[in-house]
């Protein structure tokens, strides 16, 4: 009786224990605090790298104030906080606007609920667990796929489009792209900030070569150093 006794006290505290240790968890999911990734001074330039003009009126039946090639540009100018939002003071050049003029000023007011995210242009940091967060509260309509958050909509004239929204581990948005029915690309705005030349694969062969040199160089020293040792 007292070994059944003592075995039933061990499986009851090493649930207590998985149960304390999820409820941490939980505590710490909910307490955490998401901020901005970014600084002030940040300048980000988004292009419009593609664009279907029929598809665009036949969905939205409207022309767009753009056309492929276009450019707006965005600086961050200052951030601040309250005890329910991040606030962000950006200075906002449209598309056609001329560059050399003062941009338009808007406030940006981002919840630090991810509860209630509502389509802000950032993402909120750590950008991974803030679109978990997001996600879980938001609904059935929108999914998330990496750092890229998806909305499924249907416009004014009945078509159905795919909204996709991917940012950088910062929170700044690098591409948003309408996807029609068929998912070709109905436009796509992309951050000029995050072009590298042959992308990303350049970078990973780069690196590769870099690695390569240094294993060489240090091999061909020690050869050197044999040889030297075997004429002795």
């Amino acid at each position: 009786m007292n070994n059944k006794l003592k075995v039933f006290c061990i499986i009851s505290l090493f649930y207590f224990c998985i149960f304390i240790s999820s409820f941490n968890i939980n505590t710490k999911a909910q307490d955490e605090e998401f901020t901005v990734g970014f600084t002030e001074g940040t300048e980000l330039i988004w292009e419009v790298t593609d664009l279907n003009l029929m598809k665009f009126k036949e969905t939205f039946g409207f022309e767009p104030n753009f056309e492929q090639g276009d450019q707006n540009r965005m600086i961050i100018r200052d951030i601040s906080s309250t005890a329910e939002a991040w606030i962000i003071e950006i200075e906002f050049w449209d598309y056609k606007a001329d560059w050399g003029l003062s941009g338009e000023t808007i406030s940006l007011v981002m919840s630090k609920n991810a509860a209630e995210y509502d389509d802000y242009l950032f993402s909120l940091h750590p950008v991974d667990s803030y679109l978990d967060a997001a996600i879980a509260a938001l609904p059935p309509e929108y999914y998330r796929d990496g750092l890229s958050l998806f909305k499924q909509g249907r416009s004014t004239t009945g078509l159905n489009y795919l909204w996709e929204k991917e940012y950088d581990t910062r929170g700044i948005l690098i591409a948003e792209t309408v996807y029609d029915d068929s998912d070709n690309i109905i436009v796509r705005l992309e951050g000029t900030f995050r072009i590298v030349p042959f992308g990303i694969y350049f970078i990973g062969f780069t690196a590769l070569a870099v690695v390569a040199i240094i294993v060489v160089s240090i091999r061909r020293k020690r050869v050197k150093i044999t040889i030297s040792e075997s004429n002795y």
